[in-house]
């Protein structure tokens, strides 16, 4: 055989399984070029987005503000900016970027792609060692392609590296969970234990293997085993308790915040106890596939009525793998299986219990584990069909990468498509007034654009100094009262020659806010919206504009009407 160290390493699970997988390449150049490729794409496409250096995005600020100018003491504060919370490792680690590289996007995101590039070559060597080489190459094209898993490797939060502290996490069981001598268990100890210090979700997949490997042991009687493993385990353990008691636990939830996710069903039913609550369980199922896996070919197909756009999501495909993968280990390797299935059931046990949400971003970290089933059932699936029928063995895994592939392309082409609504132009739009700002202008910052006014003052030294706009919502009880209750605001800017107006057309909640409250303010946000540029537009004659997505800019003369 050709040594490759692509795919030089055999499949442990190769011997044990009954129906096995083709293995595309092994034998010659296909599979390494394969790899290769995804790799270089994997690579390329975190690279391209990171360079386009786009704004950022409104929880972006949130965070970044913090990061900016909190020093390492007070980023250990229970509370940062606007109630963020992250791991205390990630935010050092960003921290010192921006110390060494400045108070910009660019040094900002360094930390995610560094992480999100490390995570394809880490990952090559977890997916070898539970896939057959057509696995292999399914798993690294779905981490290296999916558009969730690339915008989270380039945003400045931390689930880009959750996503990495779990395939480290899986890495270590790879290396460590065979071994008996107390030098590797010592070392599986301190690496999970550090690792809880940089993911909040490493948790999860720890004590989800433990668990697993735990009742692996004990319904095999290997009470050797069971004994030994329990010293990384208990290492973990304590690691845990300490972190969450310094740190975790002074960053509870806040009630908005457990209010916002239950509008949004981030939370398991729990118990269900009718067929809608069973329902989130078939939504999230499906909602998964989309997000953060991408899998989903929704994004070139969202013109199309809701049963065809169903269709052409291609999630029946995945779902599928997804369970003949699942089977697969549940038959050949039962041990493997509860190691991967008990993070996900320990994940949606907390959602019950509404301590961690099952929703969207907070669900990153599984992308690996639900990566290398679906790649397993792929696989399976594939070794059904007759050698003869080579054109199945290859249609089916192009057909599951068509989407993200496809996605991706668009989001090279037209940059302005990527993080979907989590685009931004607000540098754009405050780089605007400050490029064409004269002295004497004022600029008038509506109150929902005050974070990214705040961030940008401090990260780009903007020239002007704005009037930040009172929010009167509380003390209103409509829109007409609203507005009279702005009159404060709009009377200091009455009379002036020059007056630039900036608000977020998007935006329309605080940190802190009851989603949706007060209700008549949120009930129509067009006619909101409609209403604050009517207002403006009554008060003096517009000299010039800039508009994107989420941001909108007036320049008034006041003097004029």
């Amino acid at each position: 055989m050709k040594s490759f160290a692509l795919y030089s390493k055999p499949n442990f699970l190769v011997t044990d399984t009954t129906i096995a997988a083709p293995r595309i390449g092994s034998t010659g150049p296909t599979y390494p070029l394969l790899l290769i490729i995804l790799l270089v794409l994997g690579i390329f496409l975190r690279v391209f987005h990171w360079l386009d250096n786009r704004s950022l995005w409104i929880d972006e600020i949130y965070l970044a503000t913090s990061l900016i100018k909190m020093n390492f003491k007070e980023l250990l504060a229970p509370y940062l900016d606007y109630e963020q919370k992250a791991p205390v490792g990630f935010l050092w680690l960003v921290r010192a970027c921006v110390l060494l590289f400045g108070k910009n996007e660019m040094a900002l995101r360094l930390v995610p792609l560094l992480t999100g590039i490390g995570s394809l070559f880490l990952f090559l060597p977890v997916a070898r060692y539970f896939l057959n080489p057509l696995g292999v190459v399914v798993a690294l094209g779905i981490l290296a392609l999916a558009p969730p898993l690339l915008y989270h490797a380039v945003e400045i939060k931390q689930y880009g590296f959750e996503l990495f502290a779990a395939i480290l996490v899986m890495y270590l069981y790879t290396r460590y969970h065979t071994r008996r001598d107390y030098g590797s268990l010592l070392r599986w100890g301190i690496a999970g234990a550090a690792v809880i210090w940089f993911s909040y979700t490493s948790i999860f997949l720890l004590a989800g293997m433990a668990g697993g490997i735990g009742l692996y042991y004990l319904l095999k009687k290997e009470w050797p085993a069971l004994f030994c493993s329990l010293i990384p385990f208990t290492m973990w353990m304590v690691s845990f308790a300490v972190n969450y008691f310094l740190f975790t636990y002074q960053h509870a939830g806040s009630e908005w915040l457990l209010i916002w996710f239950r509008t949004y069903a981030g939370f398991m039913p729990f118990p269900p106890t009718s067929v809608a609550d069973l329902g989130w369980f078939v939504q999230k199922l499906f909602s998964t596939i989309h997000y953060p896996l991408g899998l989903s070919w929704y994004s070139l197909h969202f013109e199309y009525n809701a049963l065809l756009r169903i269709l052409l999501r291609m999630a029946l495909l995945p779902i599928l793998f997804l369970a003949v993968g699942l089977y697969g280990y549940f038959k050949h390797d039962k041990k493997v299986f509860l190691v991967m299935v008990l993070p996900v059931g320990l994940h949606l046990f907390a959602s019950g219990l509404e301590m961690y949400p099952f929703f969207d971003r907070l669900t990153v970290y599984l992308a690996p584990l639900l990566i290398l089933i679906i790649a397993r059932g792929c696989e399976q699936v594939v070794s059904l069909f007759p050698a003869r029928q080579r054109f199945w063995r290859y249609v089916l895994p192009i057909l599951l990468l068509a989407g993200p592939l496809v996605n991706s392309g668009r989001q090279v082409a037209n940059p302005a498509l990527f993080g979907d609504y989590k685009k931004s132009y607000q540098r754009e739009a405050l780089l605007y007034i400050n490029d064409h700002y004269k002295p004497g202008d004022v600029v008038y910052v509506y109150w929902n654009n005050y974070p990214a006014y705040n961030f940008y003052k401090n990260a780009y030294g903007l020239k002007f100094d704005a009037l930040l706009g009172r929010d009167v919502r509380d003390v209103s009880k409509n829109h007409e009262e609203y507005f009279n209750n702005l009159q404060p605001d709009l009377a200091a800017l009455a009379g002036k020659s020059r007056v630039w107006v900036t608000y977020n057309t998007f935006a329309m909640n605080k940190i802190g806010d009851i989603e949706g409250q007060p209700a008549w303010y949120y009930q129509d946000k067009l006619k909101t919206l409609q209403m604050i540029q009517a207002t403006f537009d009554a008060m003096g004659k517009k000299l010039d504009s800039y508009k994107a997505t989420d941001m909108q800019v007036n320049l008034y003369d006041m003097t004029a009407k």
